[in-house]
């Protein structure tokens, strides 16, 4: 199955601040596919579909990791940041070059304040096969900005921008500081 990175708002929702990029993964099975939709849903708090994916037997290893992902997600937007690591632990035990799953953990620690661990992971994220780079370079700008690292935060936005010129959030960022 292809990963499919949605961009979800989950900061601003939580506690006003600029939002870190999510990146989520969409799966065949039913239950699954909800779970994905509630991840993509910027106001979905609801697990359910997910648990259930989670709990049937049938589900590959592959769909597994992927729902976890999404759960986590889903738990990050809840405030559930400890459950949010849990399951993107688990899915990094089953596949250690997850992108997608070191990316949104790396939003975890960034919503506990935890700036040096959110920036590990979202390089770490940048090593494995992640959908949109340059949401985890929008994500290293705002860690740096959080520690008031300015020109390290400003050039982490301009790789995000060039890499994808059209992310709007990147270019305000940029201009906010000209």
């Amino acid at each position: 199955m292809k990963y499919i990175a949605g961009l979800v708002c989950v900061l601003l929702s939580i506690c006003g601040v600029a939002s870190a990029q999510m990146s989520v993964t969409t799966i065949g099975a039913t239950d699954a596919v909800a779970c994905y939709e509630n991840a993509r849903d910027d106001f979905s708090r609801d697990t359910s579909v997910c648990d259930k994916a989670l709990k049937d037997n049938a589900i590959s290893r592959s769909d597994r990791k992927k729902t976890l992902v999404n759960r986590g997600i889903i738990f990050n937007r809840a405030g559930e940041v400890g459950a949010a690591i849990d399951d993107f632990n688990e899915a990094l035990d089953l596949d250690g070059a997850l992108g997608e799953a070191y990316l949104n953990r790396g939003n975890s620690y960034y919503l506990m304040q935890r700036y040096n661990e959110a920036l590990a992971d979202y390089q770490k994220a940048l090593d494995y096969d992640l959908t949109k780079p340059w949401a985890a370079w929008y994500n290293i700008g705002l860690a740096y900005d959080a520690q008031k690292m300015s020109a390290k935060a400003k050039e982490a936005y301009r790789t995000a921008l060039d890499l994808n010129p059209d992310f709007s959030q990147a270019r305000q960022k940029l201009e906010e500081r000209d």
